[in-house]
């Protein structure tokens, strides 16, 4: 658990440091580094892996979506979220969107998996997600929370991410 914690930290500590000098050279906020807890919501995969689980990941804006009223860019994201006994990386094409103080997102891709029983699988992903801005920051830095899925795992791998998101 102690490694879990610092890889915690390195990665805040990271996320504070570089995204200053990244903004002022483009200053059009195309990357996004999140880091934060993800819960499981099947009982028989908190009881087998724990409750809460280290998650992370990366997002990167690939295309605006040119629409009258809505302000949404297609994304490229690849996460994180496991423990020593089960894991999920899923690689998706999302579509986030901002409204206000809050940006949305919705997803889907392919996720690469180790199962309860130890087994590696692949499946369909998807995600759901809202955030928050934390006030007027020189960097935007949101609070997230992620509605995440996977097919073919029987809904083990299914739960709820809360991250913090930095965005340059």
């Amino acid at each position: 658990m102690r490694k879990w914690w610092m890889m915690v930290a390195l990665a805040i500590a990271t996320m504070a440091a570089f995204p200053t000098a990244a903004q002022e050279e483009t200053g059009n906020n195309n990357l996004r580094l999140r880091v934060g807890v993800f819960f499981p919501t099947k009982s028989e995969t908190r009881d087998a892996a724990d409750k809460a689980w280290f998650t992370a990941g990366v997002e990167y804006a690939l295309q605006p979506l040119v629409s009258p009223g809505i302000e949404a860019d297609f994304t490229l994201s690849a996460d994180f979220m496991g423990n020593q006994d089960m894991q999920n990386i899923p690689v998706q094409l999302n579509l986030t969107g901002a409204v206000s103080r809050f940006t949305w997102s919705v997803g889907a891709g392919i996720g690469f998996a180790k199962n309860i029983a130890g087994e590696a699988k692949t499946g369909l992903t998807y995600s759901v997600g809202i955030a928050a801005e934390l006030g007027t920051t020189r960097v935007p830095l949101e609070l997230g929370v992620m509605w995440r899925g996977m097919t073919n795992v029987n809904n083990q791998l299914d739960g709820v991410a809360v991250h913090l998101q930095v965005r340059f």
